[in-house]
């Protein structure tokens, strides 16, 4: 699957809807790395949106007292009810776009869903 910047709603979009359908699944699939891979958003990217998610208290970073095979943290993460909110308000502008031909309509959806 080819890589390209998306712009940021489509993004914060992504993620915050993958952390929705993941919410009641166990921890392992809130990880940084399933939820790169589910996205199609590159990790660096990726941990910056959740880093800023977590500061303005849309998605709680929970820290399990695993540490990976370099050494570090595990975290995993999950969205709070605010981030829901967030999700449809995202939702709703984006599917305002396709309708105005501003996206295509697969920019609604996650590369996991195809």
């Amino acid at each position: 699957m080819e890589r390209r910047r998306r712009d940021l709603s489509v993004t914060m979009y992504r993620i915050l809807l993958y952390l929705s359908r993941m919410k009641v699944r166990e921890d392992e699939t809130r990880r940084l790395m399933r939820i790169e891979r589910a996205t199609g958003i590159e990790r660096k990217e990726l941990r910056l949106h959740l880093q800023k998610l977590v500061e303005s208290g849309y998605v709680e970073a929970i820290e399990g007292g695993k540490t990976g095979r370099g050494g570090h943290t595990i975290i995993t993460y999950d969205i709070l009810e605010s981030g829901r909110t967030l999700r449809s308000d995202l939702g709703r502008w984006i599917d305002l776009c396709i309708r105005m031909e501003y996206y295509p309509s697969e920019f609604f959806f996650l590369p996991s869903d195809a």
